[in-house]
């Protein structure tokens, strides 16, 4: 499984916890435990993909968001 990871320079690492694609918002984690995961692979990195585009302008942060996992 993968987790999606953010590690912005002089920062906490957080993890998305939660999408709520209805209203376009996130809910962010300190720890993986309970966060959002996804099969690794194709479906992590459509997923990546998908949050940089659609949620990039609202949270920043996620340019610097990464997959944590194993492929």
């Amino acid at each position: 499984m993968a987790y999606f990871k953010i590690a912005e320079p002089n920062k906490d690492v957080k993890y998305i916890k939660s999408i709520d694609r209805a209203n376009a918002t996130l809910e962010f984690s300190p720890t993986k435990d309970g966060c959002f995961q996804q099969d690794s692979g194709f479906f992590a990195d459509s997923e990546l993909q998908y949050l940089k585009f659609h949620f990039t302008k609202k949270y920043p942060e996620l340019e610097y968001v990464s997959i944590e996992g194993r492929y």
